[in-house]
């Protein structure tokens, strides 16, 4: 298997569901909800359905049928349809191209609520990869996030193994001979070629295990016996034998203290439920206590498990693990050797609870070669050379990757140096355009361009350059202002719906005009008062057009007097501002922007009164003056249309001057 990049997977209780979170992985980050897709008595038939295959299997010496095939598959395909749902699924994808592309594998780390650790999460199944437990390219593992890091052992083969069988007379009958006669079998082809070491403890009781850690250094620590749960202290246990010989259940935690050691970093645990948890504490299964209480990796089976599968599961781990593979690797290579035995549903039976971020518990060191006889110091010399090739292979992968490496760094490197010239380029000829764009306005807003004047010479008063002016926004709010001062010089005219259509439409394109011109030219107050009207005559049209009936609201208010009482003072305000800033006070106001102000007050100010006056009939005072009003207003609206107007043609005059 080739290395394996992380892909970090954390499943939290969400509601009434759960929710799927990838943490980190070489596709990104992602997250999703789901809900599980099976009951717990759904999972209690699956299990029992699991077993009772094994049993058969043990019964009538046949493989696993089709049927109990098609079983795991559903199970594991609806399993991983729920949790790699959506950008979940999305991300693995990617990161499966992203670690093709580097010439890897993912490491798939669970991190689990206990309300999920019961559920075999082995069977994921995928219909595009298979089953994940199964694929040469994954290792899925559970994982256990601990403060504090674990590192791999240097150690030199053998690998030594301390194997302990408990077998207590009040419990199922357990013959210890003959599990240590199939153990024995297991680890003699590994043991002829000189890479593991195999000792048995005399009795199964806690004493016989804790004298020979302290006396010798041990690497594996392997149980065979009876395992279970504790429900009423809620905590998993495993069956060890007390001084008469019976049965005394050793929690995870009371375990975990007797094997404590630097060099014990792997436990097997080859016991029945080994691995369950309770609802509420993730540490409380065997195997979560050891690995909580600092075993890098431990692997316990999450069913009964057959004595073949037992067989080809230990055979192939512990070659892998001689050989110097990192444990999550091993496991995966001794599940397919489960699959492809006898055992078509009993491969998931390991769990792999692991410590290690990248799975490597140790690191094997070059064995000194023997010098007892000819023989012997002949195959310490081939042991050697084997060690030493292998180095060497370590080596040049090292030298290639650490390249590899050192290109695609390269690589990133020109990209982001290409990008930022690119952007630099792009951010120069925007500069440039806008430059350009200044130096064609300025003529059009009154203004000399800066090279037209060399230093140290005062321009005339000709050429001295205007204040700024919009140009075309005035253009456009002519038209709406001219049709508003006809409308009211001509009291009994009906606004038809087309003039109505022509003030909307000049009025939302005057708008747009305005705000542009006023990223060129800073004219905040007068972009203001343009936009203010823009959008009084919008309202106005709208009443006139009656849009949604809008018209009926005449019958409770006087609309059209508000709306010129609006505008009226709205105006003031801008022309006393506009005033304040005038030239006079070393502002940059355009003189004339006060006069078009102050005539729009005056002229909207004295049609209000005119539409109060038709509106209320009652009104002596108002029936008295509210005819004049109408004729001053129109003549105050056709006096701000001339001055709006002389703003742009005093300002295309200026530019006339100017050439």
């Amino acid at each position: 298997m080739r290395r394996l990049l992380d892909f970090d997977l954390v499943i939290e209780s969400d509601d009434d569901g759960y929710r799927t979170r990838v943490i980190g992985s070489p596709g990104g980050e992602a997250d999703a909800r789901f809900d599980l897709p099976f009951t717990d008595k759904d999972l209690k038939i699956l299990v029992l359905e699991v077993v009772g295959s094994i049993s058969r299997v043990r019964r009538k010496m046949r493989r696993i049928d089709a049927q109990d095939r098609q079983l795991i598959e559903a199970f594991g395909g609806q399993l991983f349809t729920a949790v790699f749902s959506g950008p979940v699924g999305e991300c693995l994808e990617r990161s499966r191209v992203n670690a093709g592309n580097r010439d890897a594998g993912l490491r798939i780390r669970l991190r689990l609520p206990p309300a999920l650790a019961n559920i075999p999460w082995e069977y994921l199944y995928d219909t595009s990869h298979g089953f994940l437990g199964l694929d040469p390219d994954t290792a899925l593992v559970r994982y256990l996030e601990l403060p504090s890091p674990v590192g791999p052992l240097s150690i030199r083969p053998p690998l030594r193994i301390l194997a302990m069988i408990s077998a207590p007379s009040d419990l199922a009958q357990l013959d210890a001979e003959q599990e240590w006669a199939k153990l024995d079998e297991t680890f003699e082809p590994l043991r002829s070629q000189g890479l593991v070491e195999v000792d048995r403890l005399a009795d199964g009781t806690l004493t016989a295990l804790h004298r020979p850690l302290q006396l010798h250094e041990y690497h594996v620590l392997h149980f065979i016996g009876h395992g279970g749960f504790d429900e009423e202290a809620q905590d998993g246990a495993v069956a060890l034998e007390d001084a008469t010989g019976k049965a005394r259940m050793v929690t995870g935690r009371e375990l975990s203290t007797m094997i404590r050691h630097p060099s014990l970093r792997l436990v097997v645990l080859n016991a029945c439920e080994g691995s369950r948890v309770a609802a509420g504490d993730p540490f409380s299964g065997v195997a979560q206590a050891l690995a909580r209480q600092g075993i890098p990796a431990v692997i316990a089976m999450q069913f009964e498990i057959s004595d073949p599968a037992a067989l080809a599961f230990s055979q192939s781990f512990y070659q892998g693990i001689a050989d110097g593979l990192p444990v999550d690797t091993a496991t995966v290579e001794a599940r397919r050797a489960m699959f492809a035995g006898d055992s078509g549903i009993e491969w998931a039976t390991p769990v792999l609870y692991l410590r290690s971020t990248d799975g490597r518990v140790f690191r094997r060191r070059r064995a000194h070669p023997k010098k007892q006889d000819r023989d012997s110091g002949d195959q310490g010399a081939e042991d050697e050379q084997a060690s030493r090739r292998a180095e060497e292979e370590a080596k040049r992968q090292a030298d290639e990757e650490a390249r590899r490496q050192a290109e695609e760094e390269a690589k990133r490197q020109a990209e982001e140096e290409a990008k930022r010239q690119a952007d630099e380029e792009a951010r120069r000829r925007a500069g440039d355009f806008d430059r350009m764009v200044t130096e064609y306005t300025r003529p059009l807003n009154g203004e000399q361009p800066a090279h037209e004047h060399p230093a140290g010479t005062e321009p005339s008063p000709a050429q001295r350059p205007g204040l700024p002016v919009p140009v075309y926004g005035p253009i456009i709010l002519s038209v709406p202002l001219l049709i508003l001062a006809t409308k009211v010089l001509t009291v009994g005219y009906h606004l038809t719906r087309p003039w109505a259509l022509t003030v909307l439409c000049s009025a939302i394109l005057g708008g747009a005009v305005a705000a542009a011109e006023s990223r060129r030219n800073r004219t905040q107050i007068w972009t203001a008062a343009l936009e203010f009207f823009f959008a009084w005559f919008v309202v106005y049209a709208i009443y006139k057009l009656s849009v949604g009936h809008v018209h009926r609201v005449s019958q409770y208010l006087p609309v059209l007097a508000i709306l010129a009482g609006v505008g009226a003072l709205v105006s003031l305000a801008l022309g006393i501002r506009a005033l304040a800033r005038s030239p006079r006070k070393e502002g940059n106001v355009h003189p004339l922007l006060p006069a078009f102000l102050f005539c729009l007050t005056a002229g909207l100010g004295t049609a209000a009164i005119g539409y109060a006056s038709t509106r209320y009939p009652q009104a002596q005072i108002l029936q008295s003056i509210g005819p004049d009003c109408y004729h001053i207003g129109a003549v105050f609206l056709f006096a701000a249309l001339v001055v709006n107007l002389l703003a742009p043609l005093r300002t295309l005059v200026r530019r006339l001057q100017s050439q």
